[in-house]
């Protein structure tokens, strides 16, 4: 059964979600699953919660956490790091599998930060779900979401370009309810998955959503993949048709990809 609990990370109390079946159980598949932020996260939690539901049954430990600054834990957002958040990894790793043979899921920029944390820990599979091939593509949509919202009210005009200068000189912008940070906003540019090839981990599994199954993969993610076979990484690809559920008005359900990841901790 999945239980929610605190677990305390370095900035503050992190909320999580997980089944942790007990000692004694050494072969059980240990999986962290990293998920988005902000409202990428309010979009995607009912699929995440799903995905968390059905691993458990199958008799894996798991466990799902809310960033420092974002969901239920502890923090606000405008106070977040990517140094913060790589504790919080550390420390979720440390309560799941303090013994190693980790396995990660991430989703769109949870993708990056599991991605992120193959560095720093024994990882045996990382399943990333639509991944961004950079952050810089999260802090770009974020800022088009705070021009799209028009917060300058009296005709005045924001532009990308000036809400980057204004966070570079360490300023914070409200963008949907979130503050963001200069500090994070030079975080998320920082992180690319070309960046972290999975060269000791033993299988990557990436999905995709689509409108069709015979799509292709985006440019963008076939470039990642092919440089990361470059250095003999073992990766599969899946499409799952499906709306891009973190971006929709409305909540989409989206069951193909919990089962496709599923299929993959099946076997």
């Amino acid at each position: 059964m999945r239980s929610a609990f605190f677990l305390e990370g370095v900035a503050g109390s992190l909320f999580c979600i997980g089944a942790l079946h007990g000692q004694g159980q050494e072969l059980r598949r240990k999986i962290l699953i990293v998920p988005p932020f902000a409202e990428e996260m309010n979009k995607s939690r009912h699929i995440l919660a799903a995905l968390s539901e059905g691993l458990a049954a199958a008799g894996h430990d798991v466990l799902m956490l809310d960033l420092f600054g974002t969901g239920d834990s502890e923090g606000d957002f405008s106070e977040a790091t990517l140094d913060i958040w790589r504790a919080d990894l550390d420390a979720a790793t440390s309560c799941l599998a303090p013994r190693g043979n980790l396995e990660l899921v991430g989703l769109r920029a949870g993708a990056l930060l599991a991605s992120d944390a193959v560095n720093r820990h024994e990882v045996k599979s990382l399943t990333l779900l639509h991944p961004l091939a950079e952050g810089r593509q999260q802090l770009t949509q974020m800022l088009r979401l705070r021009l799209a919202s028009g917060l300058m009210g009296e005709g005045k005009k924001e532009t990308v370009a000036e809400l980057r200068q204004r966070l570079e000189k360490g300023e914070c912008i409200e963008i949907a309810g979130y503050g963001l940070s200069g500090r994070l906003a030079r975080d998320l540019e920082s992180l690319a998955l070309k960046k972290t090839p999975p060269t000791r981990v033993a299988h990557v599994n990436w999905i995709e959503l689509a409108a069709a199954a015979d799509r292709p993969l985006m440019p963008a993610s076939q470039g990642v993949i092919d440089a990361w076979r470059e250095t003999d990484a073992a990766i599969s690809t899946a499409v799952v048709v499906c709306d891009q559920f973190w971006a929709t008005q409305e909540i989409v359900r989206c069951p193909g990809v919990v089962h496709e990841t599923m299929k993959y901790f099946a076997s």
